[in-house]
């Protein structure tokens, strides 16, 4: 029965285990009541007041336990290096205030988008074109479940390796989790919204592409027919007459009766007798099995639902992208931040590696680079969110693009000059219809600007590489002049210390 098949999850059902995460680390500004009752987004006051509180409390301890654990007061290292890394440190707890902020501010525009894109799929069922939105529901549960083993034990690494002493007082330092756990639930949201939309536009240019193999499939199978002779075909003076003329337009002359030459010989004509008519049933078979190969032929007339449907595709695609935009505006900012700190992030990581892995000296602001395992995954972890975000963006920015090539296919199928002038109409305005995802407008999230980040990390670690060992050269240098030095004045000092020495003793025995 209908009742019992099972109803498509829906968007804001598959976002549930996201929206309570959120709401536990106090991300998001809804009322938990309101999504546990009615499934719906709705703005609450309390909620506004716990973000808030969540914001400054979290930025208060983080505080405490950078400086009870790293010093950032202190230590032997130089000036630049110690501005670095507070800059470096601090920007988790800035990023995660600026996700805080950015969640209270864009609070309506997240519902509105929620709302959008529920009258899209409901739109695309009247079509008959199903969106999979338990694909979303999965992918959050894994991301989720990586964001929290990545935190455990990165926190709990540096927790064990470089505590001093283990007090109730030491469990502050677990604090510090919590803004890039926040920051990466963010990115989370903002990935989410953008698989929605390309899941969307996967779902119009798989329905169009099976569509058009449907249609290839009956166009070949109705080829096959039109081999069969005309003569194995039951037809009256009428019907050859309009399938000589169809046959002609279509440009395709089959077996027809072939009319024999006029002659002058005379010929005697046989008259047969009156035969009886054929049956009724018989009659109404034939017509039927004429009427069957004359309607559904290769040439076949599609009606205005098709236009529709493609009408509807286009009008659908323009909706997504607006809503793409949308998106866009709200984690714009937060974007270009968390590219900023991923960028400067690595590289810092990757070079005190390097000074560690040379027995060098290692500042105290990142003395986790003295462990390589730290180190290689704080590096993935960082590299991991920003190389997600971007390809998520790249390929919905590449799904929409395709919705184009899939619909001149359609039509290509179809074959028809009406169809055809239909789809040409509608290019114009997909071309139009420009999805793009950028950081504030300097630069688009796609694989071009994941090359340019990785050769822009790739060309400061070998300038920072080729100062220190400049740095290196020098001291070594120094050291090699001073011992030189040294052995050069050492003689003449004895020489001089001889000469005092002998001197003092021939005034002290002869005064």
């Amino acid at each position: 029965m209908v009742s019992n098949a099972r109803r498509p999850v829906s968007l804001v059902d598959s976002v549930k285990v996201l929206f309570y995460a959120s709401s536990l680390l106090g991300l998001v500004p809804y009322s938990l009541r309101e999504f546990f009752a009615r499934h719906a987004l709705r703005i609450s006051i309390v909620g506004n007041v716990w973000v808030v509180f969540n914001m400054v409390g979290y930025s208060a301890l983080y505080h405490l336990a950078t400086d009870d654990y790293i010093g950032v007061g202190g230590g032997e290292q130089g000036t630049l290096t110690s501005a670095i890394g507070i800059f470096i440190i601090y920007m988790e707890p800035l990023m995660m205030c600026i996700d805080l902020l950015a969640a209270i501010i864009n609070q309506k525009l997240l519902i509105e988008c929620m709302e959008r894109l529920e009258k899209v799929d409901a739109k695309l069922a009247n079509e008959n074109i199903t969106v999979n939105n338990a694909r979303i529901q999965r992918y959050i549960v894994v991301i989720l479940v990586l964001v929290l083993v990545f935190e455990s034990v990165l926190t709990t690494y540096n927790f064990v390796k470089f505590a001093e002493a283990y007090t109730l007082w030491s469990l502050i330092w677990f604090i510090t989790a919590f803004p890039t756990g926040i920051n990466s639930v963010s990115r989370l949201w903002f990935v989410v919204l953008v698989l929605a939309v390309r899941h969307r536009f996967q779902a119009m240019n798989s329905h169009m592409d099976e569509l058009a193999g449907m249609l290839e499939e009956h166009n070949e199978r109705w080829e096959d027919e039109l081999e069969i002779e005309k003569h194995e075909i039951p037809m009256n003076y009428l019907e050859k007459e309009i399938f000589t003329i169809r046959s002609h337009r279509r440009g395709v002359v089959h077996g027809m009766v072939p009319v024999k030459k006029f002659s002058n010989s005379t010929k005697v004509i046989d008259v047969k007798p009156f035969e009886k008519k054929i049956s009724e049933e018989k009659a109404i078979a034939q017509k039927r099995s004429m009427f069957e190969f004359l309607s559904f032929d290769k040439y076949m007339k599609v009606d205005e639902k098709l236009d529709k449907k493609m009408i509807l595709v286009c009008r659908t695609h323009d909706e997504l992208c607006e809503i793409g935009k949308s998106i866009n505006s709200m984690f714009s900012f937060q974007m270009l931040v968390s590219m900023a700190h991923g960028f400067m992030a690595i590289t810092a990581q990757f070079y005190f590696l390097y000074c560690a892995l040379s027995n060098q000296g290692v500042p105290v602001l990142f003395r986790s680079a003295q462990v390589p395992q730290i180190s290689v995954m704080l590096i993935f972890y960082v590299a991991v969110k920003c190389v997600i975000c971007i390809y998520v963006c790249w390929k919905t920015k590449t799904e929409s693009q395709r919705t184009g090539v899939f619909m001149h296919h359609l039509a290509n199928i179809v074959d028809e000059t009406h169809f055809y002038q239909i789809v040409n109409h509608l290019s114009l305005k997909l071309l139009n219809h420009q999805l793009n995802f950028s950081a504030c407008g300097f630069f688009d999230l796609d694989m071009t600007t994941l090359y340019a980040i990785t050769g822009a990390i790739t060309s400061y670690l070998i300038i920072l590489i080729q100062f220190n060992l400049a740095a290196i050269q020098k001291v070594t240098n120094s050291t090699a002049t001073a011992n030189e030095t040294l052995t050069t004045v050492a003689p003449l000092l004895n020489l001089t210390t001889t000469a005092v020495s002998t001197a003092l003793s021939t005034y002290v025995a002869n005064p």
